[in-house]
């Protein structure tokens, strides 16, 4: 059975959606996940910062001291690595939500383009350019990285 160049744009329209969906989720997964390491992180080096506390309170050696203040030194460049994660994660979630965005506003000119050339029956000289011009601004805003205007 022949497919139509619609049929076949649908199903490519629907099949970039899926992808798009799967890798924003991914991205918010790995963003979740690096801000329960950070919060872990903190919450382990608040712990080590509470013996400390109680460590001269009751009157540690000095090596003691020296040791738990060396480690909380430790956690505290590992909390700093995860806020770097975190970071780079959160601009993952930016990126992949820019792309399901020129993706959406690509599928929007597309529709917006069959429906005109069905519409006015556009000859393929009107139509062409009309398709391509879409296309480079699609393109042009992409490398960019410029916001989508709704």
């Amino acid at each position: 059975m022949k497919t139509t160049p619609h049929v076949r744009s649908s199903r490519a329209a629907r099949e970039q959606k899926e992808r798009a969906k799967q890798n924003y989720e991914q991205a918010l997964r790995a963003c979740e996940a690096a801000a329960a390491r950070i919060k872990s992180a903190g919450d382990e080096l608040a712990q080590y910062w509470s013996a400390l506390g109680r460590e001269i309170s009751n009157g540690a050696s000095p090596t003691e001291l020296l040791r738990t203040r060396a480690w909380c030194n430790v956690l505290e460049l590992r909390l700093k690595e995860q806020a770097h994660v975190l970071e780079a994660a959160r601009h993952g979630v930016d990126a992949v939500w820019d792309e399901v965005m020129l993706t959406t506003r690509a599928r929007e000119l597309f529709n917006r383009f069959l429906k005109k050339t069905t519409g006015e029956t556009l000859t393929t000289s009107e139509s062409l350019p009309l398709l391509a011009r879409t296309a480079a601004a699609l393109a042009t805003a992409h490398q960019r990285g410029a916001p989508l205007k709704k």
